[in-house]
């Protein structure tokens, strides 16, 4: 795929067979010439090299999964898969990122302050809001017939609501954003000289929130105690780098992929114009069919898992994006079905890192698609400004550019 049988085979681990190594390069996509998609790359690579759990031997070397019960089972043993070390490829000293970056039992007392935040009841009064800021972004390019849709639309509207969510301040947003794509990277000083703006941002945040706290997810994090003491400040730093990760880049991505099918599909947009009610069964499949995060996790120690000798140490990768496309899980999984059957997907990962904000990530999707939609019932890809993407631990769509008829 990227490099020659030679050059492949002299960096294959005595321990791993020939049939499960796999020149597999996640910061370059499944293939090359391929990278305009992304997730056809991944079920591709299924097809093609199976599903289960394999080695490749770029970004460090490090195994993967892309076989949904497979990684069913893995993200839920976290005695054997560890979150304490996630970068691929491995960072020195990497970021301590509550609870994103802890196993049971601390995992635990960490997350379950936090999601008390995120539950459907306060995420559920937060509609009214989302509803009026999607239209206000609408309202901007409405009458343009066209726009590049990750900067109109895709990041400035679950990326400034999650900024007011925390209290960051919003006229930041373009610089936030980058910081996050150089947190994404395979550099190792991009990646680190990213995570130095963050906490040099969110110190100073914490700082002024001690000194007048606020009615912002940060002024909480200062309240709350863990176990039977106060938060410590480092861990409220913590707290934050990883919530300012997440806020910014996951569903912006989703929205991105999701219009990018949408523009393709004008019978699809016919039909949840014509009955919104749909829309919710709609994003679930898009979830389902367009996963954006694939995070890695640590072996604790040496063990046998889905016939492959792991060894204490190595980096696994959750393939989250491919197991949604396994046809054992989800028959004809690249067929995009309102209708389907098992709607259990694993867009937000399972086991006890689930994704806290799902709920408030559902909800900033379907409010989108119902006023978009609503406004807007008729679009299409512009030939004029073609998609552009990235690959790696994150899926994304960097550019996106979508046309239709203002006078309709």
């Amino acid at each position: 795929m990227t490099a020659t049988a030679a050059t492949l085979s002299r960096d294959r681990p005595a321990h791993v067979p020939p049939d499960r190594f796999v020149d597999y390069d996640v910061y370059r996509g499944a293939f090359p010439g391929e990278e305009s998609d992304l997730h056809h790359g991944l079920y591709r690579l299924g097809e093609e090299h199976g599903r289960g759990i394999f080695w490749t031997p770029h970004n460090g070397g490090h195994w993967f999964i892309n076989d949904f019960e497979l990684l069913f089972e893995a993200a839920r043993k976290p005695e054997l898969f560890s979150s304490t070390e996630m970068t691929i490829p491995p960072v020195p000293e990497e970021p301590r990122l509550i609870p994103l970056f802890l196993d049971p039992p601390e995992h635990g007392l960490f997350r379950a302050p936090l999601m008390r935040q995120f539950t459907p009841g306060r995420i559920a009064a937060m509609e009214v809001g989302i509803r009026q800021f999607t239209n206000e972004l609408i309202d901007a390019i409405e009458a343009e017939g066209h726009c590049e849709f990750v900067e109109a639309m895709a990041e400035p509207l679950p990326i400034k609501i999650f900024m007011r969510i925390m209290g960051m301040p919003l006229d930041r947003l373009r610089e936030f954003r980058e910081w996050i794509l150089d947190m994404l990277s395979s550099d190792d000083d991009r990646r680190a000289s990213s995570y130095a703006n963050i906490a040099g941002l969110m110190d100073g945040l914490i700082r002024e929130r001690q000194a007048e706290p606020k009615d912002d997810l940060i002024s909480h994090l200062l309240t709350l105690e863990i176990g039977d003491r106060p938060i410590a400040y480092e861990e409220v730093q913590a707290y934050c780098l990883l919530l300012f990760a997440a806020g910014l880049d996951t569903v912006a991505n989703a929205l991105a992929f999701g219009m990018q099918f949408m523009a393709t599909r004008p019978d699809l947009q016919a039909r949840l114009s014509a009955d919104p009610s749909l829309i919710p069964e709609a994003v679930e499949e898009l979830l389902r069919k367009f996963g954006v995060p694939m995070p890695a996790r640590t072996a604790t120690c040496d063990f046998q898992f889905g016939g492959a000798d792991i060894r204490k140490g190595e980096r696994v990768m959750l393939m989250l994006p491919a197991c949604n496309l396994d046809p054992k899980t989800f028959p004809d999984p690249w067929n995009f079905d309102l209708e389907r059957k098992n709607k259990a997907h694993i867009a937000f990962n399972v086991g006890p890192h689930r994704c806290i904000g799902s709920h408030l990530a559902r909800l900033e999707l379907r409010v989108f698609w119902e006023e978009w939609l609503r406004r807007i019932p008729s679009f299409r890809l512009d030939p004029a400004r073609p998609a552009t993407y990235r690959a790696g631990l994150t899926l994304a769509v960097q550019e996106l550019g979508i046309a239709w008829d203002p006078a309709a």
